[in-house]
C-alpha cells in the first residue's frame, strides 16, 4: 500500500515540479516533453477555471415590503467585507497565523509542497503545504478531497489566481470564504455573529479567538470553547507578539484572558412569506439566465440582490395570530391574493423559522367540493349557458362503478344550480359535469394546479376533489381570481421586482395570465359562491361585512380534510385545515371550521 501510495505520489510530484516551471516560463525538451505537455494542459486548465468563474463577494439577500425590510442567507451566513472593509491589522494577523510567504510568493512555495510531498509518501491521507492563496483556490473552486491530483489543480488555479488579482483582494476573498462553524462564513459575519460589533471594533484578544477556530471548527468550537481552543488562542497571541503585529501591552493585557462568544442569531420575520419569496426569487433568475439552483442562488448573493415583495404585515400578522390558536392536533396552511394576483399574505400555522416546511405553499391535500368552481360550475355555465335558477337532476346515478352520494347520504331531486353551489351537494353536481366538454375542464385544472395528473386525475372523481396528489392553499386561492377579475386566471406572484446594486439588469416578473371564462360566467359565479355565506354552508362567514363576500367549503372523505375558499372585493383566500399524517375531524368538519377561521382573519 505504502509503494503504491509512494508512486502515485512521485508521479504527481513530478507534474507539479514540471507545470512549475512551465507556470514561471522554463523550457525543457527532449524526453520529458510529453510531461511539459501534461503540464501545459494543467496551467490553461487553472486559468481558465478562474477566468470562467471570477472572484466574487457575497452577500444576504434583502427582501422589501411596505413598513420594513428582512435578510436571508442563501448558502451560510456571509455578508463579505470588501478589500478597503478589511482593517490592515486583522490582514497582517492571517498572514502570521496562515502563510507568513504570503506577500513574496507567486500563490505557490513548491519547496513547501514538494516537502508535503515527500512528508506525505509513507503516511494514510494528504496533510499540508497549502499557502492562503491555494486555501482560497480550494473553497471556491475545488472540493476537499485529500489527493495528489486535487493539490496539482489547487496549485495551478492559485497561480492564475495571483496572475489575476492583488494580494489585498486575494486576502480579502479569503477572510471571507473561512468557516468559523454553526454556517457562519467570512470574519466579517463572524465578527457580527460572535461578538455583535464591526471588525474595526474587535479587541486583539477577540481577534484571536475568531483565529482560533478555522483551524478546526469542530474541535474549537466558539460557543463551546474547551481549554485546547483557550491554549491555540494564546499561541495565537504568542505569534503576533513575536511577529510584531501586536504590542507587549496588549499580548499582556490579553493573553491567559478566557472570553466567551454570544451567538447573534438571525430571525427572519413572516418566514412563511419570506421563504416562497426566495423560492420564486431563485426560479426567476434560472428561468431568465438558463442556470440551475446553485448558479441562480450565487447570482442573487454576488449581485447584492434586493427584492421588493407585495406582503401585507397587517394582513400576515392576523393571518398569524388566528392560525396559531388551531385545536391541538390541527395544522393548516393559508394564502391569501389580490384579484391582479398579488399574494398579500402566506401562513403556516406552525411554521417558526426559515426553512420548515410551509403548508401554505407544499402541503398538497385533496380540496373535496372546494375544486367545483373551477372544474364543475363554471365550465357549466360558460358551455351550457346556465343561469343559478337552471335545475339539475340531484337524483343518485352511477356512473359504471363509481356511484358518488352527498353528505350525509342525503337523496335529492331537482335541485337549482345556486342551491348545488350553496350546499355543496355532489350528484347535481356531477350531472352538471356530465353535460359538459370534460377534456377542457381538465385542461384548466392542469393549468392551474401543479399536481395535476393528466393520466390519473381526468375522471368523475376530480369533478368531487378526489385528485391523485392534490393542491396546495396557494394554487388554490389562484384558481379563483378568475371569479373576480372578469374571467382571467391569474398564477399570483410574491414579487414586484429585483434589483441588483451591482449594476446587474432588474428583473420585473410577470404573472401568467389567461381568459379561462367569461365576464357573464364570472358575474354568475360570484352570485353562486356568494350563496354559499348567505344561507350555505359558509354562511358564518357571512358575518362579515363588505361590498362583496363569497365563498366555497371543501371536505373530504372521512373529514381528513378540510378546506375554506373566501372571496371579498379585494382578496382570494384559500385556507386548508387538517393533519400531517391524515386523521377525521368529524365534529370540525360539521362546523365548516375553515370558514370560521376565514372569518376571524377578516374582521
Amino acid at each position: 500500500m505504502n509503494r503504491e501510495r509512494g508512486e502515485t505520489m512521485r508521479a504527481w510530484l513530478g507534474v507539479v515540479f514540471i507545470a512549475g516551471l512551465v507556470a514561471v516560463g522554463f523550457t525543457v525538451s527532449g524526453a520529458l516533453k510529453e510531461e511539459i505537455d501534461q503540464a501545459k494542459t494543467i496551467v490553461a486548465w487553472g486559468e481558465e477555471a478562474v477566468r470562467s468563474a471570477p472572484l466574487s463577494s457575497k452577500h444576504a439577500v434583502m427582501l422589501t415590503y411596505k413598513g420594513g425590510t428582512e435578510q436571508l442567507y442563501l448558502n451560510g451566513r456571509r455578508n463579505d467585507v470588501s478589500v478597503d472593509g478589511l482593517p490592515n491589522h486583522i490582514r497582517e494577523a492571517i498572514i502570521v497565523i496562515e502563510d507568513r510567504k504570503f506577500n513574496a510568493h507567486p500563490g505557490y512555495d513548491l519547496g513547501g509542497i514538494a516537502r508535503a510531498f515527500i512528508n506525505n509518501a509513507n503516511e494514510s491521507s494528504v496533510q499540508g503545504g497549502s499557502t492562503i492563496t491555494q486555501q482560497l483556490a480550494r473553497n471556491e473552486y475545488l472540493t476537499h478531497e485529500r489527493t495528489y491530483e486535487r493539490k496539482v489543480k489547487e496549485l495551478m488555479i492559485a497561480r492564475a489566481l495571483e496572475k489575476n488579482y492583488s494580494k489585498k483582494e486575494i486576502m480579502t476573498a479569503y477572510s471571507n470564504v473561512i468557516f468559523f462553524g454553526h454556517n457562519i462564513y467570512g470574519i466579517q459575519s463572524a465578527a457580527d455573529t460572535y461578538f455583535s460589533r464591526p471588525l474595526d471594533d474587535l479587541n486583539w484578544n477577540q481577534i484571536a479567538f475568531l483565529l482560533t477556530v478555522p483551524n478546526n471548527p469542530s474541535l474549537y468550537d466558539p460557543l463551546d470553547p474547551s481549554p485546547a481552543f483557550y491554549e491555540r488562542k494564546d499561541r495565537i497571541l504568542t505569534q503576533l507578539r513575536d511577529a510584531g503585529v501586536l504590542s507587549k501591552q496588549a499580548y499582556d493585557a490579553f493573553h491567559g484572558v478566557k472570553l466567551k462568544a454570544s451567538y447573534r442569531s438571525h430571525k427572519v420575520r413572516y418566514p412563511d412569506y419570506m421563504d416562497t419569496v426566495m423560492k420564486d426569487a431563485v426560479r426567476l433568475v434560472r428561468t431568465r439566465y438558463d442556470l440551475d439552483e446553485e448558479a441562480a442562488k450565487d447570482y442573487l448573493a454576488s449581485n447584492k440582490a434586493t427584492v421588493e415583495t407585495y406582503l401585507s404585515v397587517e394582513r400576515q400578522n392576523q393571518a398569524k395570530q388566528v392560525m396559531s390558536r388551531l385545536p391541538n392536533g390541527l395544522n393548516g396552511g393559508y394564502a391569501e391574493l389580490t384579484p391582479n394576483g398579488r399574494i398579500v399574505a402566506l401562513v403556516d400555522s406552525e411554521m417558526k423559522q426559515s426553512g420548515e416546511f410551509n403548508r401554505a405553499t407544499q402541503a398538497y391535500r385533496q380540496p373535496g367540493s372546494a375544486i367545483k368552481p373551477v372544474l364543475v360550475f363554471a365550465p357549466y355555465i360558460e358551455e351550457t349557458g346556465a343561469k343559478l335558477d337552471t335545475v339539475l337532476d340531484g337524483r343518485p346515478v352511477c356512473y359504471g362503478t363509481y356511484c358518488p352520494t352527498n353528505s350525509g347520504n342525503r337523496v335529492l331531486g331537482d335541485v337549482t344550480l345556486q342551491d348545488t353551489v350553496a350546499y355543496s351537494y355532489n350528484t347535481p353536481a356531477l350531472a352538471a359535469f356530465t353535460a359538459i366538454d370534460q377534456e377542457r375542464a381538465y385542461e384548466t385544472a392542469d393549468m392551474m394546479f401543479s399536481q395535476w395528473d393528466p393520466d390519473k386525475d381526468s375522471n368523475l372523481a376530480s369533478a368531487l376533489g378526489g385528485l391523485t396528489q392534490g393542491v396546495s392553499p396557494k394554487e388554490l386561492a389562484a384558481a379563483y381570481t378568475p371569479f373576480l377579475n372578469k374571467g382571467v386566471y391569474v398564477s399570483g406572484q410574491t414579487i414586484k421586482e429585483i434589483r441588483f446594486a451591482s449594476g446587474a439588469p432588474t428583473i420585473s416578473p410577470g404573472m401568467m395570465k389567461q381568459a379561462v371564462w367569461s365576464d357573464e360566467t364570472a358575474s354568475a359565479m360570484q352570485e353562486a359562491l356568494s350563496a354559499v355565506t348567505t344561507y350555505g354552508t359558509g354562511r358564518y362567514a357571512g358575518q362579515i361585512k363588505r361590498p362583496y363576500v363569497g365563498g366555497k367549503t371543501g371536505t373530504t372523505n372521512s373529514h381528513k380534510d378540510m378546506w375554506y375558499v373566501g372571496l371579498t372585493d379585494q382578496t382570494i383566500t384559500a385556507i386548508w385545515l387538517g393533519a400531517d399524517t391524515p386523521r377525521p375531524f368529524p365534529e370540525l368538519a360539521n362546523q365548516a371550521y375553515p370558514a370560521i377561521i376565514w372569518t376571524e382573519a377578516h374582521r
